[in-house]
């Protein structure tokens, strides 16, 4: 047995004693299969009753749903959709996630036609905009003969040019219309607009009012900051449900825990939280250590318990103790730290944040901004946020203009291995 077999073996029998087929940890809900989302998805009864409650009306809604990045904001809105899929069958839901540079009148026809597999000139507009078809649109040419009653034809098939779209509200109103012949109710989820920064958030919601007021129902996710208040509802009216996501308690965040190492048991599903076997292989101390550094943000238990495993699995532990978990957290750490993309920039902005704690415009210094080639503190919000998105900082939920914290995944205290310049 040469050395690759012999270790991917060990691991199959670590993660075997365990229990478990795979580590079930995911970063994303959108890389879950919705029986997966379904077995993991855990709490909020009370936003998901405020929105689905909405569905039993006629009128026509659009909802935001906000929240800080890692807070489950796609695994809340892909839940709905699930339940819409499966038990409105006069609703045709659909979900896509923002693509760079795209406005949301584009993303919305690509989502749409993307659920009308069978509508061929919903296959055409996928096609002109260079994206694959679920079946490719042709344009047939006709050639052969013909004879009186009854025509002979052989087709030659020839590929549709690949354009960009140059009225895309136009072509979406003209797919609803289409889609609206079949079912009663349109549902378009288009996720990630946290991801985009905050003034386009704003560009592109003034430039789509018309289609979010048109005839589909529209749920929408982002990033408090700079979506929620000043552009909600007062300045543009566009939303007619707010709803924001908070961190979870730690009893929720336990049973969230149960659930995604659940998911992934060979046999025997443990479910009752009081059982010390539902969290095995952690113990019921490292899983509550585990809960409470998540601080109730469902993208850092998955990442912490992605990196607990891997490293326990490599130590080939037989449970998570104290030790494990606390080397499992310094896996965390080097992983994040090593990110490939960071700049040396990036990695000071971080010490300074890991050295003052928070970082904002009161407690930035001069010295620090000239470091940076920087006159004002908004100058370096780009390397903030990016280091929001790599979940080595996060944006506290203050009134200021940004406070920036390290998030539970770096361990405070241990400065970022690299060399200044």
């Amino acid at each position: 047995m040469n050395e690759a077999d012999r270790i991917f073996d060990e691991l199959e029998t670590t993660l075997s004693h365990w229990g478990l087929r795979e580590i079930p940890f995911s970063e994303s809900a959108s890389f879950l299969r919705r029986s997966q989302l379904g077995e993991v998805f855990t709490g909020r009864t009370q936003e998901l009753q405020e929105v689905l409650t909405l569905f039993k009306g006629r009128e026509r809604k659009r909802i935001l749903v906000y929240g800080w990045v890692g807070i489950g904001k796609t695994a809340f809105i892909l839940q709905v959709l699930s339940v819409l899929q499966r038990k409105a069958k006069d609703t045709l839901a659909t979900y896509i996630s923002l693509p760079p540079e795209t406005d949301l009148a584009t993303a919305a026809l690509i989502a749409l036609a993307r659920a009308m597999p069978d509508d061929e000139w919903a296959q055409h507009q996928l096609n002109l905009m260079g994206l694959r078809p679920r079946k490719p649109p042709v344009q047939k040419t006709g050639k052969g003969r013909a004879s009186i009653g009854v025509g002979e034809f052989n087709y030659e098939e020839t590929t549709t040019p690949v354009t960009q779209p140059r009225f895309p509200t136009l072509s979406f109103e003209d797919l609803l219309e289409r889609a609206l012949k079949k079912y009663s109710r349109i549902v378009i989820a288009i996720d990630d607009l946290d991801k985009q920064d905050p003034a386009r958030v704003r560009e592109l919601l003034r430039n789509a009012q018309g289609m979010l007021k048109g005839g589909a129902w529209f749920m929408l996710t982002g990033h408090p900051s700079g979506l929620t208040r000043d552009i909600l509802t007062r300045d543009l009216g566009l939303f007619d449900l707010a709803l924001e996501l908070k961190p979870l308690d730690q009893p929720t965040t336990y049973r969230m825990l149960v659930n995604y190492l659940n998911s992934a048991r060979l046999q025997h599903a443990r479910r009752d939280p009081d059982d010390p076997l539902a969290v095995h292989p952690f113990t019921p101390e490292t899983a509550r250590l585990l809960c409470e550094r998540s601080d109730g943000v469902p993208r850092y238990l998955n990442r912490l318990g992605s990196y607990v495993l891997l490293k326990a699995a490599t130590l080939r532990a037989e449970l998570i103790t104290p030790d494990i978990l606390e080397q499992g957290f310094k896996y965390a750490d080097q992983q994040l730290r090593g990110q490939t993309g960071l700049t040396p920039e990036d990695q000071y902005v971080l010490d300074l944040v890991l050295e003052k704690g928070i970082l904002s415009d009161e407690t930035v210094t001069l010295a620090d901004l000239e470091r940076l080639k920087a006159k004002e503190f908004s100058e370096i919000l780009p390397i903030l946020d990016k280091l929001v998105q790599l979940d080595l900082l996060r944006r506290l939920p203050s009134e200021r203009a940004g406070e920036y914290a390290p998030t539970p995944l770096v361990l405070v205290g241990k400065p970022a291995e690299h060399k200044r310049e």
